[in-house]
């Protein structure tokens, strides 16, 4: 039994008026002897019995008044036996939200799905809150860039409704159901509770049944994977749980499913691999129509938020293209760069965003090895001729050359440039070695290129280090000649896709390139080269002979070179890669590729962490949010963690369930003084999640096992009133009433009687 008003329980103490009277009343008086009583006492002791019964009944119905009364006004309120055997017949609502951002597709100024389920899941919430009678707690859970208990097993209605009142949006995230359904099975099956009541809420987007759609296929059921009819079908075995799957997409009334028409921005990216202050690159859209109309997309590109670009794209039913904008920064640092689309249906893949490093050139500092000879031999002259020739006419790269000794001595600093170049110099010492990995470390980039100045066992000792240096390989004996000497061989690209290679683009250039004749190389130690390198070309079998390897370091790459490109000046050089036709393509790309870390953190999809590391250590972190977040700023907690090489890595932010700019704002406390310092991290969403395909209501519940898809919510919610309670508050009253009249005819009865 409960009580609407248990407070005026209290005025039940009243009974306590009508016994103090009687008490008072059985006072007893002095005994005095006198003879005419004796005859009276006889007669009395005859009538005590009866006069003292009437009195208690008069006593009794006085006290029970104020107790009946104070029940009714506190309206008692009785559960059925069942329900009081079951031990108060408490039910858990566990409440499962699709948050993926194609629950926001809006038509016609017709509410989203994510708006409608939000409307029923509001409305049940006040069905808890109104029926005070029944015993509920609530589980909401929101499947979104991850699932999020944002309240579980809670009989505090209020909580569950202000967690409630928070989601006014899905994430901008493609998840599919099952790994949220899995969760809330492993919950469920820990909580043993004896009556559940299991609601999910999702528009039936193909996507987010995942492989359960596939399941019953051969390959699909060979794989050992939890897809979501699996934890539907454990849901369902769970003792006293029934699964409810709602479908509040924009098919749900004609529950056979269909597809809606979108196009999206699919991708944003610079063509050229490094921006390059006040050089033109192109900027390309990829955009994609996934309707099943032709459609006019205008395509908008802002750089820094400044004035945009447009153009019109015109694109067939289910096809792609491209906007190409062509621009010149003129600011240094990391530019924001921002497309979109006019909003149509879906407006969260109608945005995309880039942030560009832009440089005034790729600085190179290039280590002689053969900086002692004739100018027109040294490695010097050939790479200047090849990347810097004239600053006026190809500005991308600045090279400075230095010898072998201000690298051993320290008075190059590799990590001050974008990439370090050692041109077949002859040894390397602990300090060389020292700077060369806090270059790599701070997401420089390295090309080693070994000549017949190298001394193996240096770069062994302190570059491969057992397998635990920069180098991915142990240098063996060189092997070949001087060219017209020996066996020629020549080159193999093992990997012409990759991004080192990305001059070599027509079939013709790279047939060039395998045309080269190689006589002298040096060869690798059989079982040394690491498992995290990757040989991109060579010249017998990768192994022991490769030509180019490469492999990450910290944040930068380095790459490999077994023969050294000489100058043509040179008869005992070891290859002729210094012909033009091959030697502007391959140098250009691979040090424009190793200019960039080997991951670019500042590009990450919706849901990734963000961090980075910066020259110095940071102070007051604060980040600015995205638009589509509210656009808030809040101090970033955490201490920055220090790296190798006067570096720190900032507190990781976990936080980015929406597409956009996350700016971080920061002082660095460096040698020189504080500097502040702004990074902007764009985050993306996968354009997968925009296929907005809808399965209809049959083949959902053949890929889930459901018993049914529902477009409402079921009885056991959406009930106005229980069905196994009543409230006694006006039975009480007419007990109340039934009493005072009792207690009114017997006290005048009594008092009839005695007079």
């Amino acid at each position: 039994m409960s009580f609407t008003n248990p407070a005026l329980l209290a005025g039940a103490a009243l009974f306590a008026v009508p016994l103090i009277i009687h008490l008072l009343n059985r006072q007893r008086h002095k005994r005095r002897p006198w003879a005419a009583m004796e005859f009276l006492l006889r007669a009395y002791q005859k009538q005590r019995n009866r006069l003292r019964n009437e009195n208690l009944l008069l006593l009794l119905l006085r006290c029970l008044l104020p107790i009946v009364l104070a029940l009714a006004v506190a309206r008692p309120v009785l559960q059925s036996a069942a329900g009081l055997l079951s031990g108060g017949g408490t039910v858990h609502h566990v409440i499962v939200l699709d948050g993926s951002y194609s629950m926001g597709a809006q038509q016609s100024g017709a509410p989203s799905p994510f708006e409608r389920a939000r409307e029923m899941v509001g409305r049940m919430l006040d069905r808890f809150e109104q029926n005070q009678n029944r015993s509920d707690k609530v589980t909401l859970v929101l499947a979104g860039v991850r699932p999020r208990f944002l309240v579980r097993g809670d009989l505090d209605l209020a909580t569950a409704r202000n967690q409630w009142f928070t989601l006014q949006r899905p994430d901008d995230a493609s998840s599919e159901l099952g790994e949220a359904l899995l969760q809330v099975a492993d919950a469920l099956e820990e909580a043993k509770d004896p009556d559940v009541q299991i609601y999910v809420f999702t528009d039936l987007q193909a996507r987010s049944l995942g492989k359960a759609l596939h399941s019953g296929e051969p390959s699909a059921a060979a794989e050992l994977v939890d897809t979501a009819r699996d934890a539907c079908e454990r849901l369902q075995k769970l003792a006293g749980a029934q699964l409810h799957w709602i479908d509040c997409g924009p098919f749900a009334d004609s529950r056979v499913g269909g597809v809606l028409d979108n196009a999206q921005i699919t991708d944003l990216r610079i063509e050229q691999p490094v921006a390059i202050a006040r050089t033109p690159v192109d900027v390309v859209a990829t955009l994609r129509n996934r309707g099943q109309a032709k459609v006019d997309v205008e395509v908008t590109l802002e750089i820094d938020g400044g004035e945009p670009m447009r153009k019109i794209v015109s694109l067939a039913p289910g096809a792609e293209g491209e906007a190409d904008f062509q621009v010149a920064f003129r600011e240094l640092g990391r530019r924001r760069l921002r497309a979109s689309l006019q909003n149509d249906a879906l407006s969260a893949d109608d945005e995309r965003f880039l942030t560009v490093l832009v440089r005034d050139r790729v600085r190179v500092l290039l280590v002689d090895g053969a900086a002692d000879e004739d100018p027109l031999r040294s490695y010097h002259y050939l790479w200047e001729a090849i990347l810097d020739p004239d600053p006026t006419l190809l500005p991308t790269f600045a090279v400075e050359a230095v010898d072998a000794l201000a690298l051993l001595g320290g008075r190059a600093v590799p990590k001050d440039y974008d990439v370090t170049v050692l041109a077949d110099v002859d040894r390397i010492n602990q300090q060389a070695a020292a700077a060369l990995q806090a270059a790599l470390q701070a997401g420089r980039g390295l090309f080693v290129c070994f000549g017949d100045r190298t001394d193996p066992d240096s770069y062994n000792l302190h570059l491969y280090a057992a397998g635990d240096g920069i180098m991915p390989m142990r240098l063996g004996t060189p092997l070949g000649g001087k060219v017209g000497g020996s066996l020629v061989r020549t080159p193999t690209m093992l990997h012409p896709e990759h991004p080192a290679f990305a001059e070599f683009e027509e079939p013709v250039y790279r047939e060039i390139l395998q045309a080269i004749p190689v006589t002298g190389w040096f060869s690798t130690s059989a079982g040394t080269l690491r498992e995290d390198s990757t040989v991109l070309a060579n010249l017998t079998d990768p192994d022991q002979s490769p030509l180019l390897v490469t492999r990450d370091f910290g944040e930068g790459k380095a790459l490999f070179l077994t023969s050294a490109i000489a100058s043509e000046y040179r008869a005992d050089r070891w290859n002729h890669l210094d012909d033009p036709m091959v030697a502007f393509p391959l140098l250009h790309g691979i040090v424009k590729w190793l200019a960039l870390p080997a991951t670019d953190p500042f590009q990450v999809a919706v849901g990734a962490e963000l961090s980075c590391s910066v020259a110095g250590r940071p102070e007051n972190i604060e980040l600015q949010r995205p638009e589509r977040d509210g656009g808030a700023r809040v101090p970033v907690g955490g201490e920055p963690r220090p790296l190798p090489g006067d570096r720190f890595q900032l507190p990781t932010l976990r936080d980015t369930e929406h597409a956009g700019f996350y700016t971080v704002e920061m002082m660095l406390d460096r040698d020189n003084g504080k500097e502040p310092l702004v990074l902007p991290f764009a985050v993306n969403v996968d354009p997968d999640e925009g296929d907005l395909r809808y399965v209809a209501h049959d083949e959902a519940r053949q890929a889930l096992s459901l018993p049914r898809v529902l477009t409402n919510l079921p009885a056991a919610a959406d009930a106005a009133e229980p069905s196994d309670s009543s409230e006694l508050g006006p039975t009480l009253l007419l007990c109340t009433l039934l009493l005072v009249l009792g207690e009114a005819a017997l006290a005048r009865f009594v008092s009839m009687r005695r007079s």
